[in-house]
């Protein structure tokens, strides 16, 4: 997600756009690069960061159904397609950023194996959270759940934040995972009660979870 897309009453300045070279890391699509063109408020997670988030969490993502819930350049979803999920869905809101996003899945050759959805985060994520828990739905497929929201975010939405990692715990299938990314200072208490495990990569916290399985799933 942008960090221009939070509410504002004022009228909207012309987003300025920038260039940046995006690098698939490992898996099937390992070293196959993309040009971003998009807002240059976008904060795609460094190579570095996305590196050892996907070390971490290894064979856990191959077969996963990879939520993206703040895409902005889509790097964190493709890299989990490329690394094995069988499928991903990716959330953006900023109109630049899903032309990328669109049309970098174009370019990967994943088009079958991503869907978009283009909107407030806050408001669409609800149901795709609960879609495994719908009487009329069977779908136990583990998941992976991206948090990467702007940092600033973590303040200034904190509420509705943890009320959406309420959600992700308490509708995953067993054997999730939630990744939680934010900057190094960022109060943990803010995040939902768990074993949650929180590893430091100079600026930035990555947090995880595994969701305890919920009696009836």
């Amino acid at each position: 997600m942008d960090d221009d897309d939070e509410p504002n009453r004022g009228p909207k300045k012309p987003q300025k756009r920038r260039s940046q070279k995006l690098r698939i890391i490992g898996g099937s699509m390992r070293g196959r690069v993309v040009v971003y063109h998009g807002a240059e408020f976008t904060r795609p997670m460094k190579d570095s960061v996305r590196e050892s988030l996907f070390n971490i969490i290894g064979p856990r993502i191959k077969g996963a159904y990879a939520i993206d819930l703040f895409a902005g350049t889509g790097a964190v979803s493709f890299e989990a397609l490329s690394r094995g999920a069988s499928r991903a869905t990716a959330i953006e809101m900023n109109r630049m950023a899903l032309r990328f996003l669109r049309s970098t899945a174009e370019t990967l050759g994943v088009t079958e194996q991503i869907k978009f959805l283009a909107g407030d985060t806050f408001r669409l994520a609800g149901p795709l959270l609960e879609h495994s828990i719908r009487a009329d739905v069977i779908d136990d497929t583990p998941r992976v759940i991206f948090f990467c929201p702007p940092y600033a975010m973590w303040e200034s939405r904190a509420e509705q934040l943890a009320k959406l990692l309420k959600n992700a715990v308490e509708n995953s299938p067993p054997n999730s995972l939630i990744v939680a990314e934010s900057e190094k200072h960022f109060d943990p208490d803010g995040l939902p009660p768990g074993q949650w495990d929180h590893r430091m990569y100079g600026n930035t916290r990555l947090s995880f979870l595994e969701p305890p399985m919920v009696c009836g799933m």
